[in-house]
């Protein structure tokens, strides 16, 4: 009787550990992560879904009007499931400033990043998975179409000069 019970048991531990087996490779979050926050009455909105343009990066624009208050927001997706409600990982990384990556804890429940725009504008938010920590930055969205590559970090009191685009480009 007990070595049926045993046998009976270690059967149950295979079946249940096989079916938890993952199947490998990246998760796809443009099928069903957002931008949400108060711009967007925290509803996940179609214009606010990201967009892959990387791998495991992902990207999506707001166009925020700076009077100094900031805007909260998360990375979520449609009904704030557990493991894609991110929010700051740490009190350090609440506020979010334009091309400093922060970290993500994505089984936040309160922890609303928050972010200032210095001026009014369009700003790309970036959630970005490559690493083993997600992270989540800003930048001023670029005027060039079509561009979702993140713009240079550039020292503090160097300044570069940049020309028009056209919008024929």
């Amino acid at each position: 009787m007990n070595r049926k019970l045993t046998t009976l048991a270690l059967a149950s531990v295979i079946a249940i550990t096989a079916g938890c087996a993952t199947t490998g490779g990246e998760r796809d979050y443009s099928k069903s992560l957002y931008l949400r926050g108060q711009f967007a009455w925290w509803d996940a909105l179609p214009e606010y879904k990201v967009k892959k343009v990387d791998n495991e990066l992902y990207r999506t624009e707001v166009e925020l009007k700076a009077d100094g208050q900031p805007y909260e927001f998360k990375f979520g997706d449609a009904n704030w499931t557990s493991g894609t409600n991110c929010g700051y990982l740490s009190e350090e990384d609440k506020d979010v400033q334009l091309n400093k990556p922060v970290k993500a804890n994505c089984s936040a429940v309160f922890e609303n990043f928050r972010f200032t725009p210095p001026e009014t504008g369009t700003y790309g938010f970036y959630f970005d998975v490559r690493g083993e920590t997600p992270e989540i930055y800003i930048n001023e969205a670029s005027s060039r179409r079509g561009s979702y590559l993140p713009r240079p970090l550039t020292p503090p009191g160097i300044r570069f000069r940049t020309t028009a685009v056209h919008d024929w480009l």
